[in-house]
C-alpha cells in the first residue's frame, strides 16, 4: 500500500533557481527520474541516494494544525540495493524560513546498526537557539512521542511516472494508456509529523539532504532540477570546483545555486528551445 500521498504542497523549494524549470524540459527525464540515481556517488549506495521529499498537511484542506516532511531513498530497494538506512548518515529536512535559503529547522534522523531485523533510530529538531525535540523509535513502526509521530522503514515508492508514455513521444494525456513505472518497486522511507507552529507562520522553503563523514552527499527540493539541468561532466579545467559535476552539485548549497549553477540551467533551457529572455526569468 502507498504510505506517502502528498495531499495539499505546502512549497517544496528551495533552490532558488530559475522559474520555468521542470515542464520546459521533462522530455529529456530519464526512467529514473525526479532524483532517483541522480549522480555517480550516489548510485554506489542507495541508501545515502535520496529518491524525493514531500511535504503536506495530513487532514482535511481546513485544518492545516499538522505538516508532514517525508522523504524516500534507496531507488528499488531489495532489486538494485539493500532495504536498510545507513548506520554513519544524518537524513536532514531543513526548512527555510525567511526567504534566505539558508536552513533555519532542521529534523535530522539517525540510525542504529541492523539488529535482528530492525534498526532503532533517533529523530531531534533542531530550531534556532530554542533546543530541540528527540523521538526514539524502531523501523516499521508507528510512533508518537513529544509532539511528533514518526516512521521509518520500507515503502512503495510513491513517485509516479509513466515511462510507457515517455517511449511513446512524452504522450502523457492518452486516455487509458498510463502506467505507473515506479509501482511495485520499494523505496526506504522517513516520514515525521510535527505541528505546523513549530514552522513559523508563514511560508517556507524545504529540501532534503544525506551527510556522511565525507560530507554532504545528495540533497533534493524541486523535482528534477539535477537529472535534466546539471551535465553529467567534469568541470572545466581552471575551475573551483573538482569532480563530476552531479556529484558537485549534490555538495553545494541552496543560497550559492545562483552564483554556482544559474549559467548551466540557462544553457539547458535555450537548448531545449526556449528564448534567452525567457531561459533567464527568474521567480519570486
Amino acid at each position: 500500500m502507498r504510505a506517502i500521498r502528498a495531499r495539499r504542497i505546502v512549497r517544496i523549494e528551495v533552490l532558488v533557481l530559475l522559474a520555468i524549470a521542470a515542464i520546459a524540459a521533462l522530455v529529456t527525464i530519464p526512467a529514473f527520474s525526479a532524483d532517483h540515481l541522480d549522480a555517480p556517488t550516489v548510485k554506489h549506495d542507495g541508501r545515502i541516494d535520496i529518491n524525493d521529499v514531500y511535504v503536506f498537511h495530513p487532514g482535511s484542506p481546513q485544518d492545516l494544525s499538522k505538516t508532514v516532511l517525508a522523504m524516500t531513498v534507496d531507488p528499488a530497494a531489495g532489486v538494485i540495493s539493500g532495504t536498510t538506512f545507513r548506520p554513519d548518515t544524518k537524513y536532514e529536512f531543513l526548512v527555510d524560513t525567511n526567504g534566505d535559503a539558508k536552513a533555519d529547522i532542521t529534523v535530522r534522523t539517525q540510525f542504529t546498526e541492523v539488529e535482528g531485523g530492525q534498526q532503532k533510530y533517533h529523530v531531534h529538531v533542531f530550531k534556532g537557539n530554542s533546543g530541540n525535540v528527540n523521538v526514539a523509535g524502531t523501523t516499521n513502526q508507528n510512533v508518537t512521542q513529544g509532539g511528533l509521530k514518526t516512521f521509518a522503514g520500507l515503502r512503495d515508492d510513491p513517485f509516479y511516472f509513466d515511462l510507457a508514455a515517455f517511449n511513446r513521444g512524452a504522450d502523457f494525456c492518452h486516455a487509458g494508456l498510463t502506467n505507473d513505472f515506479f509501482r511495485g518497486l520499494n523505496g526506504a522511507a522517513i516520514v515525521v509529523e510535527l505541528p505546523t507552529s513549530m514552522l513559523g507562520s508563514g511560508p517556507v522553503g524545504v529540501w532534503g539532504r544525506t551527510v556522511t563523514d565525507a560530507g554532504q552527499i545528495d540533497r533534493m527540493g524541486r523535482p528534477a532540477i539535477l537529472t535534466v539541468f546539471i551535465p553529467p561532466n567534469p568541470f572545466e579545467p581552471g575551475s573551483t570546483a573538482d569532480g563530476n559535476m552531479e556529484d558537485q552539485f549534490n555538495a553545494t548549497q541552496p543560497q550559492d545555486d545562483q552564483r554556482l549553477w544559474r549559467g548551466e540551467i540557462v544553457n539547458t533551457l535555450v537548448a531545449l528551445g526556449n528564448s534567452q529572455a525567457r531561459a533567464n526569468a527568474q521567480q519570486r
